[in-house]
């Protein structure tokens, strides 16, 4: 064997493990961290901090009333809340509805021209500056009734930075592509649960995400995440962040496979870009916190990578009997997600295949989410929202 064909052995093998890693071992180790963290009672009205709701919204007027009732309805003592709409641009009756609200506590900013989500929550931030809690929130997502007050009890902590929901995604399992959305986020949901746990830290949801108003960093210019970063700002600042799936809150699945590949590529590009912004969160200072973050965040963004390292290092060994039997089935598998995709085009459930195609072309979006972070530059980062079930 050539040093070559070594080195191509080497890169095959690290690749497969960091896989395997990701998938199976990373989850089995999370039990071998002893639990230092449980959720605490709920908090009297009077030791709750005072909340400032941030919505960036951008043409929502199918949801925008339904979503500013939500807020409002919050089990919260009325004279700690606050509701802050941020209307990017919007050409629809997103602000219209937005100032009928006759309550005081809803307040419409909008800022010139088209800014992306994340540069609209610096608006709100200073908009907000009464606060002493955070929470950030997509439009089209609805809580529990005692979503904030769930979420509020953790910053009696003083080492708890951000608080995170329990994501349920709504679905009917006739639908494959949301049967297999609601997998994963049940999946996700234990991960973090058991990582908050621990000490732990892998990312946040933008369904509800309640940080320091001291922590808060303004967006720079570009920035295309808006909630795994808030995460990296508390680890950075030596706190703690916590996912209690108490703090519930409910968003419908992608109404199609297209609106839904889109959303992955949109998530990929600031995924990547989270990634080389932030890297220094996975230096072993931060402990646990590095540990969950390398092994459930950043392996899972390079996994289109890896998985392209395996096919093209294993067609290169193919003269060795277990690589080419490994290669053939790997080529294998990704015919039969052609087929799962095929079963998926007609509306039909095949299982495992369908459960295969969606692995696969949820990492093809990653992959073409890497290219449209390569091109964005120090561009604005704006989005449409996402076309969902009602």
């Amino acid at each position: 064997m050539s040093s070559f064909d070594i080195a191509l052995c080497v890169s095959y093998w690290v690749c497969l493990f960091l896989i395997l890693h990701t998938f199976l071992l990373y989850p089995l180790s999370l039990k071998l961290f002893r639990k230092k963290y449980s959720s605490p009672a709920p908090a009297f009205d009077e030791k709750l901090p005072s909340v400032a709701i941030m919505i960036a919204a951008y043409n929502e007027e199918a949801v925008i009333g339904q979503k500013v009732q939500n807020c409002l309805d919050q089990d919260y003592p009325r004279e700690k809340l606050q509701v802050f709409i941020g209307s990017d641009g919007s050409k629809d009756r997103t602000d219209e509805i937005v100032m009928s609200f006759a309550d005081s506590r809803v307040s419409l900013v909008r800022p010139e021209g088209r800014n992306g989500k994340p540069l609209v929550l610096n608006y709100l931030y200073h908009a907000a500056n009464d606060a002493e809690i955070l929470v950030i929130s997509d439009a089209d997502v609805i809580w529990d009734r005692d979503a904030v007050r769930m979420a509020a009890r953790h910053f009696a902590d003083p080492l708890v930075g951000v608080v995170s929901c329990g994501r349920y995604a709504l679905s009917s399992s006739s639908d494959i592509l949301s049967f297999e959305e609601q997998e994963y986020a049940n999946h996700e949901n234990r991960l973090k649960v058991r990582e908050t746990e621990i000490g732990g830290m892998s990312g946040g949801t933008g369904m509800f995400l309640a940080i320091r108003r001291d922590l808060y960093r303004p967006f720079v210019a570009g920035s295309a995440n808006d909630d795994t970063v808030p995460m990296i700002w508390a680890v950075l600042a030596g706190k703690r962040c916590v996912w209690d799936m108490d703090v519930k809150a409910y968003e419908h699945c992608g109404q199609s496979f297209r609106e839904e590949f889109r959303r992955r590529i949109r998530i990929g590009a600031g995924n990547f870009q989270t990634l080389f912004r932030y890297a220094k969160v996975m230096c072993p200072r931060y402990g646990v916190a590095a540990y969950t973050f390398f092994s459930h965040k950043a392996i899972r963004w390079v996994l289109p990578f890896l998985l392209i390292l395996i096919l093209s290092s294993g067609f290169l060994l193919r003269e060795y009997p277990i690589y080419r039997t490994l290669w053939w089935g790997q080529v294998t598998g990704y015919g039969l997600a052609v087929i799962g995709g095929l079963f998926v085009a007609f509306d039909k459930k095949l299982r495992p295949l369908s459960s295969l195609f969606h692995f696969v072309a949820m990492n093809v979006a990653l992959l073409l989410g890497f290219v449209r972070y390569l091109r964005m530059g120090k561009r604005r980062f704006v989005w449409e929202p996402t076309q969902r079930s009602q």
